[in-house]
């Protein structure tokens, strides 16, 4: 092969140093488990938001967040953020409990259509198969049949504290079948290098186990 066409690991940092282009590369490349790892190691913080979990493992997102702040029993608010989002945004909800669905076919159907790259809900949600089948990503903390009322009452685009996880409007919203992760927009591009790293570093210690290295010697234990 050309030494020009080789790929590095120094070559991709310096290709991939925009935002949009680590969007396009988390899509295939990069894991929640990676970027944990690279939040870990900058900031000794994982940032997950814990019992949260897509209705389907194939579900994986990306996207800058619009915060919603509203109660379980009003779904109305949850429109005033689809309205609010744009195309690629990915809406956070924070319900004060799970008594009622705040999310479901309905409001999955009208944010698909606008173009969204999907809902996390710090709540419940229901139609759980009509969402399965639209395919637009949701990742929920439950499941619930009933639905409130579509009061409008909450806010829109104010920081959430989501199982003792800040969420920040524009802040990352990274998932995929292990959970989600919020990375904070001051630090998104130094966290995504060191994923990329991280990447790099587990593709050379699975060779070695390949190879016939116990894991024990590699990591130095």
């Amino acid at each position: 092969m050309d030494e020009k066409m080789k790929i590095s690991p120094e070559g991709i940092l310096e290709r991939f140093s925009y935002p949009r282009d680590y969007f396009e590369l988390w899509k295939n490349k990069l894991s929640t488990p990676q970027v944990s790892d690279a939040l870990k190691s900058i900031v000794n913080h994982p940032w997950v938001i814990k019992g949260v979990k897509p209705l389907k493992d194939e579900f994986r997102i990306i996207g800058k967040a619009v915060t919603i702040k509203t109660s379980s029993h009003d779904w109305g608010t949850a429109l005033k953020g689809i309205d609010t989002a744009h195309k690629g945004d990915v809406l956070v909800i924070n319900s004060n409990d799970d008594d009622d669905a705040v999310w479901g076919e309905l409001t999955s159907k009208t944010a698909q259509k606008k173009g969204l790259a999907g809902t996390i809900v710090y709540g419940a949600v229901r139609d759980i198969n009509a969402i399965k089948n639209l395919n637009y990503p949701v990742f929920t903390r439950s499941k619930i049949p009933n639905a409130g009322e579509p009061l409008g009452e909450g806010t829109v685009n104010v920081p959430l504290e989501c199982g003792g996880v800040t969420v920040n409007p524009q802040d990352v919203i990274i998932g995929d079948d292990c959970g989600v992760i919020v990375v904070p927009a001051e630090i998104f591009n130094q966290v995504m290098k060191k994923t990329l790293k991280i990447k790099n570093s587990e593709k050379e210690i699975i060779q070695k186990i390949e190879d016939g290295w116990p894991l024990s010697e590699i990591i130095g234990l």
